[in-house]
């Protein structure tokens, strides 16, 4: 398990990765935190602080300096702003007189260098020779490198106790199993839900968030290496749904804290699906349906829906968050980073439009529950006018691929859901009305389709999906979807089907929003949602996606 531990410290980044994780261990450790890593503050060589006792020693402040990866000559005392020597001196010059709360003034300081790896042989006498000239009657150095960092987090974060055994087998099998995604999810689903099952009380679901938030860093380090984000994007996704199901009634801080911590990292492990996996093949014609490395045109389709829904979420994330930036009280550091996330949401949008103008077969959903990624992707697009323009073609190819579909009696949208289902289905010559109605008893497809036309005023687009429906699914049930009493208990953790939907739902553009609109003022169970409650409205988007659940937008966007 040490090594384990090891190998994922030193691979972790300064930035958003190691510096997160050190907070938390020295949280566990008992010691006092007061400064964690701030975007857009000026650190002093300093990331993160404490004081408190290590093993019964008298109280110290601890003040640690993070560099990720093994300690070379160049991040040593390169010329790069990350080397590690100019932040020891900029810490003896400057946080040290200044930065130290008062109350803890007169404590021993020890100045830490944290790293995740090893210091290089080559700089060692450099490294030690510096630590014990600079060593003062008041001031000592310390080396939290990758093997004493490992050893913390097994005895304070992982200890038997606490990650038994069969537990750290779980672990164990979801690392060994990266190459085939789904059994390696599989393997960290049984871990996560073991964790939770365990929690009693608050200190229970801190300490279940920290361990799954651990674990769930390993997982993702040695999928990074691996070159496959499949098992983490999942792990990440599960995660959150389920801890916060276990987290939302818990009002303790820390845990507060926590469970921000593992948001954090989803983003991250999300950010980076987007920008390395999806991002390159999306610039190019059928890129990304050849990267599906299928012969299948049913794979490709499955897979580039799947994908888009990802992608459109982690949009519908970065909107929120700057949404939130927005209507905060922000001072002037904040400036920076809020013009750094709008270039980043237009490139994801730039990303999405790109991945569907090149990818034709996002024009033709196969499956009816495609709606869902469908929705997110429009649900992100409606966000910026600027989109509207790409919207409605792109609703238009929809439209028209649909309607050629059950025109030549192919492949129309239908409730199978399984791969060989759907193989059937595009084999099966004979598909008379008796076929074609049992395929297609449901849909929330039409109904998606038919709300983003009346959005976007799109009338004549509007009156081709109910020729469709008029003409080719008489007996086919259009429903759209709602939380009811019962989502806020089963919505995060699927341990139930929930919600109601409606039926009967009109096609006429006059209607459609009309008829939304109404049955979203008869129906607050919306807000009753814990998550948009407390702040964190597209945790259910997450839901609806992960579980696949038809996706849920504000109601304050369809009142008429």
């Amino acid at each position: 398990m040490k090594l384990i531990l090891k190998q994922y410290l030193a691979s972790l980044k300064e930035r958003s990765e190691l510096d997160v994780v050190l907070p938390d261990l020295l949280s566990e450790m008992g010691m006092n935190v007061f400064i964690s890593p701030t975007r857009g503050v000026k650190e002093y060589g300093v990331d993160v602080a404490a004081v408190g006792s290590i093993r019964g020693d008298a109280e110290k402040v601890y003040l640690f300096s993070v560099k990720s990866g093994n300690l070379t000559r160049s991040t040593w005392r390169g010329n790069t702003d990350q080397a590690l020597r100019p932040s020891l001196e900029e810490i003896q010059d400057s946080f040290i007189s200044a930065r130290i709360p008062p109350e803890h003034a007169d404590k021993p300081i020890v100045i830490c260098l944290c790293f995740g790896g090893d210091v290089h042989s080559g700089i060692r006498q450099d490294v030690s020779g510096y630590l014990r000239r600079n060593t003062e009657d008041n001031i000592s150095f310390e080396e939290w490198n990758g093997d004493k960092l490992s050893d913390l987090i097994l005895e304070y974060l992982l200890k038997e106790e606490l990650l038994p055994k069969n537990w750290q087998s779980m672990l164990r099998k979801s690392l060994a199993l990266l190459d085939e995604p789904e059994a390696s999810h599989h393997n960290f689903r049984l871990l996560v839900h073991s964790i939770i099952e365990s929690t009693e009380d608050t200190k229970g679901v801190f300490n279940a968030i920290l361990r799954v938030h651990i674990c769930l860093w390993i997982l993702y380090s040695w999928c990074r290496d691996e070159g496959n984000l499949e098992s983490a994007y999942l792990s990440a996704e599960y995660s959150i749904l389920h801890l916060w199901d276990k987290a939302k009634t818990c009002q303790d801080r820390k845990s507060k804290t926590a469970f921000k911590g593992l948001l954090s990292t989803y983003h991250l492990i999300s950010d980076e699906y987007v920008n390395i996996v999806i991002a390159p093949v999306a610039e190019h014609l059928h890129a990304a349906s050849t990267a599906v490395s299928s012969p299948s045109g049913i794979d490709i389709n499955l897979k580039l829906f799947d994908v888009m829904g990802r992608v459109a979420l982690r949009g519908l994330w970065m909107s929120e968050e700057l949404r939130e930036l927005n209507i905060e009280d922000n001072e002037l550091k904040d400036a920076e980073y809020h013009s750094i996330q709008e270039n980043k949401l237009d490139e994801l949008t730039v990303t999405m439009k790109k991945l569907i103008k090149n990818n034709p077969v996002l024009h033709s959903p196969f499956k009816d529950s495609q709606a869902i990624d469908l929705g997110l992707a429009l649900y992100l697009f409606s966000l910026d006018s600027r989109n509207d323009e790409f919207v409605v073609s792109w609703l238009e190819a929809i439209v028209n691929r649909v309607e050629f579909a059950f025109i030549t009696n192919s492949m129309y949208p239908t409730t199978l859901e399984k791969f060989q289902e759907l193989l059937m289905h595009k084999n099966t010559k004979d598909k008379d009305d008796s076929y074609k109605e049992k395929v297609t008893r449901g849909s929330i497809l039409f109904p998606l389709l038919a709300t983003y036309c009346s959005l976007y005023k799109a009338t004549k687009l509007s009156s081709v999906i109910k020729e469709i429906v008029d003409e080719h699914l008489p007996s086919c049930t259009l429903q759209y979807w709602y939380p009811n009493k019962t989502s806020e208990e089963h919505m995060y953790a699927n341990s139930k089907s929930h919600g109601l939907a409606t039926t009967g739902f009109p096609l006429t553009p006059e209607e459609v929003l009309t008829h939304i609109g109404k049955e979203c003022k008869e129906s607050n169970q919306y807000w009753e949602l814990s998550a948009v409650k407390e702040g964190h409205p597209h945790i259910v988007l997450s839901a609806c996606r992960y579980y696949r659940y038809p996706v849920l937008r504000d109601p304050h966007e369809f009142s008429m």
